[in-house]
């Protein structure tokens, strides 16, 4: 057997941190640490000072600076972090802070402890999108219990970082009264890097006269740049301040033409933000190359055709030496951009421009006083004439493939924009049978698209020479796939479908993914047409399993639409004896790195997300969609079973069930509701489904590991929310849980005096259902 020292040191830092999770309550705290000692002294010396440091933690957490100070005294080290549970670790300051103990923290900042140690777990800010490291500043500014931690912080420890390369004024407002004076405190730290991030700060939120006094400051240096490499300059031009450009240039450490770290240069800056004035103020600068490109391979053309910008792109062109052909990393060519820049769907020009009057409080989308989106009028007349001048150039190939296999052509097909289609198809260079990475070809994709006008592309294209109806992409989808898998169409879409099976398409051809056009139609949702391809003949049961063993069935009812012909689908494939108890064979949804996945990841081609974070039957899905109680109760009448367990899979909830495993009613609860969230409407809402699962037999007791549905309910009303306890007890009989079980819940609370309204409903139930 190998020796404790030959562990990874991760190793035994887990086993400690499991050791202090069970441990950390302080009636047991010593005992459990002297047993672990008397049961190993070289594992003790090896983690002791994890012990230790969480119990410094735990001091500082519980207000104790007696323990804090005894530790100083004894040499401990307060600037290190601690584990108060697995998934956290934090210093004594993070914990100080976060508990509103003011007199911790001025002791902290007199011992001098460093303000800029990373945590993690102690906040909940950004965590659904990335694992945030905050330091004790930001807990300060925005989980402070109590008023003014930041300024001691500020004042005592010269704390500056929020995270790390994240300056304080990052993560302020000026409009917040509670904000402003540390705001004062940070904009008049001295330094170089500080005077650079305060000029950042004022051209934010538009404060001209603290910017004049910043430039004026003798320890500015314009040319220090922020975490991403972005230099004050390029701030001034992302809020197109043309007055502030000026006095920055005119400064001998600035210079227009350093790239930040992506690559990206002020110009291509001031052409993302589509001002003409700042392109030309720096174009007169030697330093400024119009060709050089980004780290994406995108130059200043790239940009500006992407924008829809003609007078830019027109003064760029202007530039000699300027390469107008090549393709940026995606493949896609200053004339790929502005086929696309024609469609507001693909228009890149929607960027958040910084306005001097009124929208300037904050960056949140959802408020009225925000960034304004800037889409200038007449874009699409730009990008046609800024189409025109790059088909005018020589060099200029007009039927290249981006990675993705897509020419301009196929890109004017997915836009359904008919003006484009037809001055291309009178190019010798474009190819109007050019297939994409699937083998899509033009025609396919106007397929795809909604607009009356694709139907005219199809009909143009249909006129050129070899190109045929029937051909099919590598994956074996026909034309019928495309018309099915995409919008609702503005166009008589039945008489198309018609006239596409007289010329022979097949009704019943399956890609390699084994979906017919009658399952690409449910796919997209688009239900009248799948309706239509069933009276025509068409068999739903070519295949019955799809991706991670979705049924049919699985992939109508994610769909969440209320429309009737979903209701009759359903009940049409029932008819035809499709299982109803299938279940899905689903990873572990995580939204980091597999949201989007989908039946098919194909352009042209909708599909539903498949992922839904839990492997199911189909009923679980129609309990909790909205508008679904007719395909529960026609799931339920064929068969469906209202107990079938559920698997969790979703990273979110991994870990912290007793199981995987669930029951029906539990998987129901986790999908429709936040068991700890303020109210309760969303519950609420699915009352009826829930009465009918429960009439059905649902299940309010489960053989796993996890928490029954009944003991969910307990716990929930533990924290005074009692309308699920209500809603499972009021609708339940006898033959939906075993007296077992509610005698067993009964007792666990029957000591629990602040329980007592838990204990009266369960015993009632019992009454009413077993006794009576």
């Amino acid at each position: 057997m190998a020796s404790m020292e030959t562990l990874p040191i991760e190793a035994i830092y887990n086993i400690a941190d499991l050791v202090i999770e069970e441990a950390f309550d302080e009636n047991v705290f010593a005992k459990t640490q002297l047993a672990l000692a008397q049961t190993n002294h070289h594992f003790y010396d090896i983690v002791n000072p994890r012990l230790r440091a969480a119990s410094y933690c735990w001091a500082a957490r519980e207000g104790r600076i007696d323990i804090l100070k005894k530790a100083h005294e004894n040499g401990a080290n307060l600037s290190g972090t601690g584990s108060m549970r697995p998934e956290e670790r934090a210093t004594p300051l993070h914990y100080a802070i976060k508990h509103g103990h003011r007199d911790i923290v001025e002791y902290l900042a007199e011992i001098g402890v460093d303000p800029h140690v990373p945590a993690r777990g102690v906040c909940d800010c950004w965590s659904d999108t990335e694992p945030v490291r905050p330091y004790a500043l930001h807990m300060a500014i925005r989980h402070s219990g109590f008023e003014g931690a930041e300024k001691i912080l500020v004042k005592k420890l010269g704390a500056y970082w929020t995270f790390q390369g994240t300056s304080a004024l990052d993560h302020v407002d000026p409009h917040d009264i509670s904000d402003r004076e540390i705001i004062d405190l940070l904009v008049k730290l001295p330094g170089s890097r500080h005077a650079a991030d305060a000029l950042r700060y004022a051209l934010k939120w538009n404060e001209p006269e603290l910017v004049s006094r910043l430039l004026e400051r003798s320890d500015m240096d314009a040319s220090v740049p922020d975490s991403e490499g972005q230099t004050p300059l390029f701030w001034a031009i992302q809020y197109k301040r043309v007055d502030i450009v000026e006095l920055l240039l005119q400064r001998q450490e600035v210079n227009p033409g350093t790239p930040n770290r992506s690559g990206f240069t002020p110009l291509q800056v001031a052409v993302g933000v589509r001002s003409l004035p700042l392109v030309e103020l720096l174009l007169q600068r030697e330093e400024v190359n119009a060709r050089l490109t980004d780290a994406g391979k995108a130059s200043a053309l790239h940009i500006a055709a992407a924008r829809g910008e003609l007078e830019i792109v027109n003064l760029l062109l202007e530039q000699n030496g300027l390469d107008v052909a090549s393709p940026d990393s995606t493949g896609n060519t200053p004339l790929h951009w502005a086929v696309r820049s024609r469609d507001r769907k693909y228009h890149p020009s929607l960027v958040p421009i910084y306005d001097d009057d009124e929208d300037n409080d904050d960056d949140d989308e959802d408020d009225d006083d925000s960034y304004t989106l800037d889409e200038p009028p007449g874009y699409r007349e730009e990008s046609l004439a800024i189409i025109k001048r790059l088909l005018a150039r020589q060099e200029v190939n007009a039927g290249g493939h981006d990675q993705d296999g897509l020419t301009p052509l196929h890109h004017a097909c997915l836009t359904a924009d008919y003006e484009v289609v037809a001055l291309l198809l009178q190019r010798q260079d474009v190819d109007p049978k050019a297939r994409a990475i699937n083998g899509q070809t033009p025609l396919h994709l106007a397929a795809s698209r909604h607009q009356r006008s694709a139907k005219r592309i199809m009909d143009l294209l249909l006129q050129q020479p070899g190109v045929e109806i029937t051909e099919v992409d590598h994956d074996g989808r026909t034309i019928l796939h495309y018309i099915c898998g995409g919008f609702d169409k503005e166009y008589p879409v039945l008489d198309l479908i018609e006239t596409v099976l007289q010329v022979g398409v097949p009704l019943d051809q399956e890609s390699a993914n084994g979906l017919t056009a009658f399952h690409q139609a449910l796919c997209s949702g688009y239900w009248s047409v799948a309706l239509f391809l069933l009276d025509r003949g068409a068999d739903p049961m070519v295949s019955r399993r799809f991706k991670y063993n979705n049924s049919l069935l699985h992939i109508i009812l994610k769909h969440s639409d209320s429309d009737d012909g979903k209701c009759e689908l359903v009940g049409r494939l029932i008819e035809k004896g499709i299982e109803v108890d299938t279940y899905t064979d689903s990873p572990v949804l995580d939204p980091r790195f597999n949201e989007d996945d989908k039946i098919e990841n194909v352009i042209g081609i909708r599909s539903p997300d498949i992922l839904v974070g839990s492997d199911c039957t189909p009923l679980l899905l129609a309990s909790t969609r909205e508008y679904s109680l007719n395909n529960m109760k026609m799931l339920l009448a064929a068969g469906a079973d209202p107990s079938a367990h559920v698997i969790i899979r979703d990273v979110e909830f991994e870990g912290k069930t007793n199981g995987n495993r669930q029951a029906f009613l539990s998987g129901v609860f986790r999908h429709v509701w936040e068991p700890f969230s303020q109210g309760e409407g969303e519950l609420l809402e699915h009352v009826d489904p829930i009465e009918v699962l429960l009439q059905f037999g649902s299940r309010l007791d489960f053989d796993g590991p996890a928490d029954s549905p009944l003991q969910e309910a307990c716990k929930v009303a533990e924290k005074g929310q009692f309308a699920l306890l209500k809603i499972l007890l009021g609708f339940s009989k006898a033959r939906n849980v075993s007296e077992s079980h509610v005698d067993e819940l009964i007792s666990a609370y029957k000591d629990k005096t602040e329980y007592a309204k838990i204990h009266e409903r369960l015993k009632s139930f019992k009454k009413r259902e077993f006794v009576d």
